[in-house]
């Protein structure tokens, strides 16, 4: 074979690269550690170190975002923990103040103390740790709470990523702390009137579920009084009179949410025990199974609890009239009368109510004549309240149901919570009111309402809220004659002609939002003045549908009109600090006809603001309104609910200590939450703290060199390479000469 000089020299510079590339190779795997410096050296160790180390990265931001997650989980913990003392110390001051014996003065020491716990709590919701307040929801630069307790932050939690799709919480927001409702907490009302013996004017001795009704009437059966308390109600003295029967009208919501109105005639020997089992049935107690209970507590009022947790709907209005006669002569001609016609004095009643009202409470007469057993006989009507309030400075009576809207300012609100049938939740702008209205299906047919609003600017309105139709009609302040209506819009984008059209709302899709424009309407007297009708397809002209569209933008630039974060109606005056916005709304059957005695109707569907009954527990809770009125019942000293008082919706001091045991255990459940968010992101930040020193080595293994390893081949490549130098050296020597 022929060797020439030229491939000898390829072949010696191709040795030459060859050792110099492995030498550089094993040089840099020693400098950097690395088997590849490039990605084109080896595909797969690439790849797979590509993985890991983007795997590491994971982690290390897992790790980093839960170590900060913690420290604010941490400072959380330790804020809701001074808020469960701080409670604690709440609850004994108020234990204090329920005792016997405390002065007027050392009342108001002991609200004094109240109101800097309760100030302290108010401080501590507003922590904020490195320009982070920790109760303001994921708007963490806002402060959360005013001075009074309105909550300015939102609902959301802030979320810690802890692996592939998964992120866990590590706030509590404001909203929760203060406002979220309890599912294992149970509505609890109350009459506010306390239930006294009658026969005994001149004492205060409290009824029991033992005592007879004829005692809760007592000297009330007869104009003046005058009455012999034994021998006239005793059952063992001959002088008893023969005292007619009460017909007493109770109307409310049940818990699942429906309303049924009823009427209940009492005789004057039956117990208040059984009166009080006949109300259970109907909010559907039976003999297998409770929804309710319902009691009598040591103040001669009437307690009714949702037996299911977790539920709002619950609601109680009663009244009881009772025929008044002119003195005990006139009971006895009216009982002889009435075995003459052979009716009883049920029936006698009965006649008498509907002489009186016929069902319409609003419109009850009195004094009435009634014939029996062919005798003319002319009676007064005794009311026996059963709840009381005070609104806007005017004191209601008992037959009172739908009141006006309080007045605070520049601001108009409904007492009554818009809850969605059947839950806890309130209702927002976006609800529809078949998802409140109190029957079973959200069924509209037939539904009114009834409003009557004064401007801001003074004008009067009689408005119809037909909501079966889905229109509103008014009296022309300017023409009582003339009635001016208009329908319920919205608009609804048409995907044929690419634009938006004005559509006569369905009645089941109204919400509160559209109503709420209704009111603001009327309130800044932006009104069509003009009637708008829909078309048969239900459609509006497009200059009405504007007209109507016009009207409520313009009146959102005097009043605002929404629902509350306690889902109640609110309207405010934007130019004004004393409105002059007055309201009432209300079922169109609100009050009205109520069935004969012993039976039952489906009650008022809609209740915007009421005297109704007062609110012991809930599992909505509003934890400083709450506490504030804590400390108004100290002030006032009253136990239980005053009827007769400055504030007869306050449920004294042992609703008090009943609420604040709720939120004592909120707190705790609250606590309790973030004291796992705490270890869970705990357990995670070690977890993966192991698991990025578990990846490491993986990838050490897959993409670090074996410094023995290479440091052995670098030298057996260095060996080899200085004998391939050696080696070429001596063959670019030889010559011809070397062979002769």
């Amino acid at each position: 074979m022929r060797i020439s000089n030229q491939y000898t020299f390829y072949t010696s510079i191709q040795n030459y690269t060859d050792g110099q590339s492995l030498l550089n190779k094993y040089n840099l795997q020693l400098q950097t550690g690395q088997l590849i410096q490039h990605s084109w050296e080896n595909a797969n160790i690439y790849i797979n170190g590509s993985r890991l180390e983007y795997e590491m990265a994971n982690i290390g931001q897992i790790i980093q975002g839960t170590q900060a997650a913690q420290e604010m989980a941490k400072n959380t913990d330790t804020a809701l923990k001074n808020i469960t003392e701080l409670l604690e110390e709440f609850k004994v001051l108020l234990t204090k103040a329920a005792s016997d014996g405390n002065s007027q003065t050392s009342r108001e020491a002991i609200a004094k103390e109240l109101k800097l716990i309760r100030d302290s709590i108010v401080n501590i919701a507003n922590t904020s740790i490195n320009g982070q307040y920790l109760f303001a929801g994921s708007n963490t630069a806002t402060k959360p709470f005013d001075k009074y307790g309105n909550y300015n932050g939102n609902k959301d939690n802030i979320f810690v990523v802890s692996g592939a799709g998964t992120q866990i919480p590590y706030n509590i927001p404001g909203w929760d702390l203060f406002f979220k409702p309890d599912s294992n907490e149970n509505k609890l009302i109350s009459t506010n009137v306390s239930f006294v013996d009658a026969r005994y004017p001149d004492k205060k001795e409290y009824l029991t579920e033992e005592s007879k009704f004829s005692h809760l009437i007592g000297q009330n059966y007869v104009d003046g009084g005058g009455l012999k308390p034994d021998e006239h109600f005793g059952d063992t003295y001959d002088d008893k009179l023969p005292f007619p029967n009460s017909s007493m009208y109770i109307q409310g919501v049940r818990p699942d949410g429906t309303s049924f109105k009823a009427t209940i005639s009492v005789g004057a020997d039956d117990k208040i025990g059984d009166v009080l089992e006949n109300i259970g049935k109907l909010y559907g107690n039976t003999d297998a199974n409770k929804v309710v209970e319902v009691t009598m507590n040591d103040s001669g009022q009437i307690e009714i609890k949702n037996l299911k947790e977790g539920n709002s709907s619950l609601d109680f209005h009663a009244i009881a009239m009772t025929p008044q006669m002119k003195d005990e002569q006139q009971i006895k001609e009216l009982s002889e009368a009435a075995k003459q016609e052979g009716i009883t004095m049920k029936d006698v009643t009965d006649r008498i109510m509907q002489a009186s009202h016929n069902g319409d409470l609003n419109n009850a007469r009195s004094p009435v004549t009634i014939t029996v057993g062919g005798k003319n006989f002319t009676v007064d009507i005794y009311k026996t309240d059963f709840i009381k309030s005070n609104i806007n400075g005017n004191k209601t009576n008992g037959a009172d149901f739908d009141v006006p809207f309080e007045k605070d300012g520049n601001t108009v609100f409904g007492n009554v919570s818009q809850i969605i049938r059947g839950t806890s939740e309130y209702a927002t702008e976006s609800t529809k009111l078949s998802e409140v209205i109190a029957n079973a299906n959200g069924d509209m047919k037939n539904q009114k309402l009834e409003m009557d609003i004064t401007s801001k600017s003074g004008q009067k309105y009689k408005v119809e809220i037909d909501l079966e139709n889905s229109k509103v009609s008014y009296q022309d302040p300017n023409d009582p004659t003339k009635t001016i209506s208009f329908p319920i819009t919205h608009s609804q984008y048409n995907e044929a002609t690419g634009t938006s059209v004005g559509m006569q709302t369905k009645p089941e899709d109204i919400t509160y939002g559209q109503l709420n424009d209704i009111i603001g309407m009327f309130a800044s007297d932006k009104v069509p003045t003009a009637n708008i009708n829909a078309n048969a397809n239900g459609t509006i002209n497009n200059n009405d549908f504007q007209t109507i569209q016009q009207n409520i933008s313009d009146s959102k630039d005097f009043v605002e009109v929404g629902m509350d974060y306690k889902g109640r109606i609110s309207i405010t005056d934007k130019f004004s600090t004393n409105t002059n916005i007055g309201l009432t709304l209300k079922d169109a059957n609100s009050n009205r006809a109520f069935p004969p005695s012993g039976e039952v109707s489906s009650g008022s569907n809609f209740a915007f603001s009421a005297n109704n009954s007062l609110v012991i527990d809930d599992p909505n809770i509003d934890l400083i309104k709450d506490l504030d009125d804590m400390i108004d019942a100290v002030l006032n000293g009253n136990m239980r609910a005053d009827s007769e008082g400055k504030d007869p919706r306050n449920t004294g001091l042992q609703g008090a200590l009943e609420r604040i045991d709720h939120l004592q255990d909120h707190v705790r459940k609250m606590h309790t939450t973030i004291g796992s968010y705490t270890n869970t992101i705990e357990e995670t930040n070690k977890r993966m703290t192991f698991l990025n020193i578990n990846v490491a080595t993986i990838k050490s293994g897959v993409t670090d060199a074996d410094y023995g390893q290479t440091y052995l081949q670098f030298m057996q490549t260095m060996v080899s390479y200085q004998a391939m130098l050696s080696a070429t050296s001596k063959i670019s020597q030889i010559s011809l000469l070397n062979y002769l």
